[in-house]
C-alpha cells in the first residue's frame, strides 16, 4: 500500500522554483507528477514522488533550504478543513493529539510524536515514512516548518520554538538561513528531526482566530470548487466530508465541527436541500471514487481506504451497486479509446 499527500502540500512550489530561474514544469515531469494536479489542492500525489520532487528541486535550484522556503508560507490553512477541527479543541495539547491522529489526511507519509521532557520542555519528534527509509533533508525542513507554523497559529503570532534539531548538516550559509527563518536555536547534525517548546503552552486554549480561519477556508473552498454555485450551502459540508473520509471518523459531529456549525444546523441545511447526511455522504463517496480512480495512479485498496472503507471487497461491492460494475471493470473500461 502506498502513501499519498494532498497536492496542497506543494502550495507555492511553482513560484519558488521560478524565483531561482528554473522550470517547475520540467522538474515535475522528471518525477512523474502532472502539473495540473497542483491546481487541485485535494488531488493525491504519491508521497515518494513528492519527496523526490523536493530533493530534486533543491539540487536543480542549488538551494539547501528549499523545503524550508517552500513551507515558509504554509500553515494550518494548508491542511484544509481539518485545520479548523484541530483549532477548535479545548487546549493546544488536545489540538496536537487531533493533529497526530489526522495529519495523514493531508500527508500519509508524515507522522510525529509529542513527548514531555524534563525541565518543562516538550518535544515534537518528526518521523518519515518514505518507502526508501532514508533521511530526506528537504522533507525534514518542510515538516518541521509546517508544524512550527501550525503551532504558531494555535498559540499566537509572537510564539517561537525554544529549539529545533535537524539531522542535516548544511553549509554555514544555509545554517545561518535556517536559524534566521526558524527564529530560534538550531542544532545541526543531530540524531533526530525535532521541535522543542515550553510544556506549559500545552494547557493554553488555541488562539482565538477561528472565525477568521473559517472564512478564509470557505473562500479557499469556493475558489477550488469553481463549478459549484456560491448559493449552494452544502458545498462546505461536502468538502469537510472529503477531508474526513480517510480518517474512518466521518461522523456528522466531526463534519459540523470542521465547518464551524452546530450539528443541528447542518442537519437543517441538508433537510432544506431535500437530502440527509447519509445520502450526501454516499453521493460524495460516489463522486470521490470516480475522481480518484480517474485522476490518480492509486491502487484500488488505497482508493477504498481513502473513501473510509475498511476493506477493498466492501468498496467493490458498493461500487457495483452504484455503477453496475466493479472498480476494476470501470477502470479498464475508462482506459479504452472511444
Amino acid at each position: 500500500m502506498g502513501n499519498y499527500i494532498r497536492a496542497a502540500g506543494l502550495s507555492g512550489f511553482e513560484d519558488l522554483v521560478r524565483s531561482y530561474g528554473c522550470d517547475p514544469i520540467d522538474i515535475l515531469s522528471k518525477v512523474g507528477i502532472l502539473p495540473s494536479m497542483l491546481n487541485e489542492p485535494d488531488s493525491l500525489i504519491d508521497y515518494d514522488r513528492y519527496l523526490n520532487l523536493l530533493e530534486l528541486a533543491g539540487l536543480i535550484c542549488h538551494e539547501e533550504c528549499f523545503g524550508l522556503k517552500l513551507a515558509a508560507n504554509q500553515n494550518i490553512r494548508t491542511i484544509g478543513l481539518i485545520g479548523i477541527y484541530i483549532s477548535r479543541q479545548n487546549s493546544v495539547l488536545e489540538s496536537l493529539h487531533v493533529a497526530q491522529k489526522y495529519i495523514d489526511v493531508h500527508a500519509e507519509g508524515f507522522t510525529f510524536h509529542a513527548n514531555k521532557l524534563p525541565n518543562q520542555l516538550s518535544e515534537l519528534n518528526i518521523l518519515s515514512q518514505n518507502a526508501q527509509n532514508i533521511d530526506r533533508p528537504q522533507e525534514a525542513q518542510l515538516a518541521i516548518c509546517l508544524m512550527r507554523n501550525i503551532i504558531k497559529d494555535l498559540i499566537g503570532p509572537t510564539w517561537r520554538p525554544k529549539k529545533i534539531k535537524l539531522k542535516q548538516n548544511p553549509t554555514l550559509e544555509s545554517q545561518q538561513l535556517l536559524t534566521k527563518m526558524f527564529d530560534c536555536e538550531v542544532e545541526f547534525a543531530a540524531k533526530k528531526n525535532a521541535l522543542y517548546f515550553s510544556t506549559d503552552l500545552l494547557a493554553h486554549k488555541p488562539y482565538h482566530f477561528n472565525d477568521d480561519l473559517v472564512n478564509q477556508l470557505i473562500l479557499q473552498q469556493l475558489e477550488n470548487e469553481s463549478t459549484k454555485s456560491i448559493s449552494d450551502e452544502t458545498f462546505l459540508i461536502e468538502s469537510a466530508m472529503k477531508m474526513l473520509l480517510a480518517t474512518g471518523d466521518c461522523s456528522i459531529a466531526n463534519v459540523a465541527l470542521c465547518v464551524g456549525q452546530h450539528q443541528k444546523k447542518v442537519q437543517r441545511q441538508l433537510r432544506e436541500k431535500g437530502t440527509t447526511y447519509r445520502e450526501l455522504l454516499e453521493d460524495v463517496r460516489k463522486k470521490e471514487a470516480i475522481r480518484i480512480i480517474s485522476t490518480a495512479s492509486i491502487n484500488l485498496t488505497d482508493v477504498a481506504l481513502q473513501l473510509g472503507y475498511a476493506e477493498l471487497s466492501i468498496f467493490s461491492r458498493q461500487f457495483k451497486i452504484w455503477f453496475g460494475m466493479t472498480p476494476t471493470e470501470w477502470k479498464n473500461k475508462s482506459k479504452k479509446p472511444a
